[in-house]
């Protein structure tokens, strides 16, 4: 299993990842923003030096000439911080005054008068102000070029200044969300310490009231949790408390038995009492035997391993033949009326389900008497139905039988009470439902069983069909 990390620290991620996404998007914009405002205003500075010097060209005798002082020349490369160049071009391309190095501009539209680009001067970088003049005489061109110096830093100021505060309020934001996150899941740790200071025993719920909103469906869950796991706790307490009541009966008559026929010099005698130690042997067998079904159908016992497509008309078929001996001892008429009807299942509890169906009508119907085992399948299930004309059930006791060893009062026979919980158990782990009824004619009972209908069926092997209704 994988450690999926502190939930105080995927959520301080998830709150800090969009923090940092919009502190990036921020400093990019007030980046931009700087950038803009620095060259807007130095670039009217530059362009205002521009018409300064277009202002003092002169044209005398075919000779174009830069009239300006030397002292404003002087004062024009002057600066403290940024180097500047400047530099006049005549109509032919002649250099009228200034350094004579500063490339041309590429202008994308011949038309227009000033144009601002950048560039590199002597290997330096610099902004560069273009101005075309329409003089009388011809056309000249006046480039102003400034190091980026002042831009650079002015720049820098701007980003700082508005950077810096929002760097300062995210770190504040970040160790607020992770004290405010720390304080927020303050009910869960309390819950953990609650749920860790019980014992094992103590499968009560836990106390809902108070709990946040957002944890009271998980308290909800767990409660329902506690309920179910207790309630089988208690289901299993009760299970081995009756198991031990059923099994001790029969093997105090075992043991009494023993010593009675160990006593007896009586060869006749004897042989009556190891008849009893043989029926007494052959229905603890049979109750271990029902309380092994049942254990393997209980909740939490590994569920349905083996779970395929059956044919409820080919479980009939196998387990059928094991049961028409007694039948026949009991003079029972055992009859089947079957058609395919396709189910998902356990082949081997559904036929524990099948044979605790029968065990149980041949136990109850008396000699004569006629039971009828029938498949059939409607638009949403797979039905089996087991129907005897015995002393039946009344209303009263059906909905008690399916109850671990319970037996009704006045119920003939020697069973424990665990063959109809047992198919109750079986039918419930494959997600159908049992219902018991009085057949048409009133007399007896029928069991009926109905699990989900497996919607596409699977063709099955060729297999002896069983026999058809006969008297046995």
């Amino acid at each position: 299993m994988t450690d999926s990390g502190s939930l105080r620290q995927l959520l301080t991620r998830w709150l800090v990842g969009p923090l940092v996404a919009v502190i990036i998007v921020s400093v990019g914009a007030s980046y931009f923003i700087a950038l803009y405002a620095a060259n807007d205003a130095y670039d009217k500075a530059l362009l205002d030096s521009a018409i300064a010097i277009g202002n003092h060209i002169r044209h005398d005798g075919g000779k174009f000439e830069l009239d300006l002082p030397a002292i404003a020349l002087d004062a024009l490369r002057t600066d403290s911080e940024d180097k500047m160049l400047f530099q006049v071009i005549g109509p032919k391309q002649t250099l009228i005054a200034g350094s004579g190095n500063i490339p041309r501009p590429v202008v994308p539209d011949p038309g227009v008068e000033r144009y601002f680009f950048d560039t590199r001067v002597d290997g330096e970088r610099m902004r560069v102000v273009a101005l075309t003049l329409m003089l009388p005489a011809g056309t000249v061109l006046v480039e102003v070029a400034e190091t980026l110096v002042k831009r650079e830093r002015l720049v820098s100021e701007i980003l700082l200044a508005s950077a810096l505060p929002s760097l300062l309020i995210s770190g504040a934001a970040i160790a607020l969300f992770w004290f405010g996150i720390g304080k927020g899941l303050e009910p869960l740790e309390r819950l953990r310490e609650e749920i860790a200071e019980r014992s094992p025993r103590d499968l009560g719920p836990v106390v809902e009231e108070g709990k946040p909103r957002e944890i009271a469906p998980l308290v909800h869950a767990l409660n329902q949790l506690l309920g179910r796991l207790n309630d089988a706790i208690e289901a299993q307490q009760r299970f081995i408390a009756n198991a031990a009541h059923q099994l001790r009966t029969p093997l105090a008559g075992l043991k009494t038995h023993a010593e009675l026929a160990r006593r007896q010099p009586n060869t006749l005698e004897m042989r009556s009492l190891l008849d009893m130690i043989a029926g007494e042997t052959e229905r603890t067998s049979h109750l271990v035997n029902q309380l092994l079904t049942l254990a393997r159908t209980e909740p939490g016992a590994g569920g349905l391993r083996d779970r395929g497509p059956a044919n409820l008309h080919d479980v009939v078929s196998r387990v059928v033949q094991d049961w028409v001996p007694r039948a026949v001892t009991k003079d029972i008429d055992l009859g089947f009326e079957l058609v395919n009807a396709w189910t998902i299942g356990e082949s081997f509890l559904l036929r524990e389900l099948l044979a605790n169906l029968l065990d149980n009508a041949i136990s109850y119907t008396q000699a004569g008497g006629t039971i009828t085992v029938r498949t059939m399948a409607d638009c949403g299930h797979a039905i089996l139905e087991v129907e005897d004309n015995g002393p039946g059930i009344a209303p009263s006791e059906r909905g008690k039988v399916f109850e671990r060893f319970y037996r009704a009062a006045s119920t003939p026979g020697d069973g424990c009470g665990l063959g109809l919980a047992i198919v109750a158990e079986i039918a419930g782990q494959h997600g159908g439902s049992v219902d018991i009824a009085a057949p048409a004619q009133g007399k007896g009972t029928v069991i009926r069983v109905r699990l989900p209908k497996l919607l596409q069926q699977v063709p099955a092997w060729p297999k002896p069909a069983p026999p058809d209704r006969k008297a046995l």
